[in-house]
């Protein structure tokens, strides 16, 4: 057992709420990007705070610092409602237009919110007595409050699994497709989960079962539904995580590959560096990057001008003879002849920029002339060009 001041929790649920957590806190370093990112964020936060206040070890504890009976069970309700409104809002952020049946979930999530809070205020609830749906399950404001959430947070991921499944299904293979189908497969869990506590309040409420009666499997088998819905929609969360992390580490990658290109054609043109880089690199790093291929392009374009039309058809002549007939392998001899060449007082119209369609692919066009301008055959063509004839 992991023991927190008055409060332990089983490991496995701890480890959840671990991975849970620390998703959420590295979603809300996103909030400052764009309004969706801080839709999403406040989301993922809700249903956070919601998963959290299940745990009745946690509960309890809430209700005993706030002295609040069951105040828990009400942050953690309204927390799921406003984590599914969340989720109407990002829809509309992301489909540009204000559908009725949006606005109509809206309201209903406002009004349910109401309603149970009347409810709430209504029931009787006691610090000695937590959880007012064990101890008053058969009371009027129990049956609805709960009646009323199960409702509308089992509507809310009604919606989700039948928007998402036709999204899964055309979505063609790779990351996103994963993350839709777990987000899918969340919706399911979270039926599951809304579908046992329906018939835990209908079965108590109405006296099917005897109040008192406990059922161990049904309270594991409800709270690993919970869990697991939620495990399920962070992991989806954690693919877009992971595809970030993995084009950091492949920008980092290309940043540290191009430093030698870099190095040698700055120390020829020193004027196309355009002064000292942000000093936090983690954060700068897109920026680095960028900076560093403009640098070398300004710099090929520079070299490139000191060399005439006609060494360079000669260069190409060189190349085609020595077996090398690609063009980058002649950007790269021109610039080799440009860095042995001096400054020209009437640089030749050139120009050195590539039809990359982003950075990513900037980089991998400069790694590849990195590599040819250390090709033996190049470096051997660009010198016979300079040769007098």
């Amino acid at each position: 057992m992991l023991k927190f001041p008055s409060v332990e929790l089983p490991a496995p649920v701890f480890a959840v709420l671990v991975v849970v957590w620390g998703f959420v806190v590295f979603r809300l370093r996103t909030i400052s990007r764009s309004p969706q990112d801080r839709v999403v964020a406040l989301a993922f936060l809700c249903f956070a705070v919601s998963a959290t206040t299940v745990v009745r070890e946690l509960r309890y504890a809430i209700d005993q610092v706030t002295g609040v009976p069951d105040l828990a069970i009400m942050i953690g309700h309204l927390a799921a409602l406003a984590g599914v409104a969340s989720v109407l809002r990002f829809g509309l952020m992301v489909t540009g237009r204000r559908t009725r049946l949006v606005t109509a979930g809206l309201c209903v999530l406002a009004g349910a919110a109401v309603v149970m809070t009347a409810m709430f205020l209504v029931v009787p609830r006691s610090l000695e007595e937590p959880d007012f749906a064990y101890w008053h399950p058969a009371h009027p404001a129990t049956i609805v409050y709960h009646l009323t959430n199960i409702a509308v947070t089992s509507a809310g991921m009604v919606a989700g699994a039948v928007l998402l499944f036709p999204l899964w299904r055309r979505e063609a293979r790779g990351p996103l497709r994963v993350a839709l189908f777990l987000l899918w497969l969340a919706c399911l869990a979270n039926l599951a989960y809304s579908g046992l506590r329906c018939w835990y309040v209908v079965a108590y409420g109405f006296g099917f079962v005897p109040r008192g009666t406990r059922y161990v499997t049904y309270g594991q088998i409800t709270e690993l539904t919970l869990f697991l819905g939620i495990l399920l929609a962070v992991t989806a969360g954690l693919v877009q995580v992971g595809l970030n992390v993995a084009r950091w580490v492949r920008r980092l990658r290309g940043y540290r590959r191009l430093g030698p290109l870099w190095t040698e054609l700055a120390e020829a043109v020193p004027s196309v560096v355009l002064g000292a880089p942000p000093r936090w690199f983690a954060g700068s790093l897109e920026l680095r990057l960028y900076r560093r291929t403009v640098e070398i392009r300004d710099a090929q374009l520079e070299l490139s001008g000191r060399v005439s039309p006609d060494t360079r058809a000669f260069a190409g002549v060189e190349l085609g003879e020595a077996g090398v007939v690609e063009p980058l392998a002649l950007d790269a001899c021109v610039l080799r002849i440009g860095l042995l060449s001096p400054p020209a007082l009437h640089p030749a119209e050139t120009s050195a920029w590539s039809a990359a369609s982003d950075v990513d692919a900037e980089v991998a066009d400069l790694l590849a002339l990195q590599r040819h301008l250390r090709d033996p055959a190049v470096v051997a063509a660009a010198r016979r060009s300079l040769t007098p004839r």
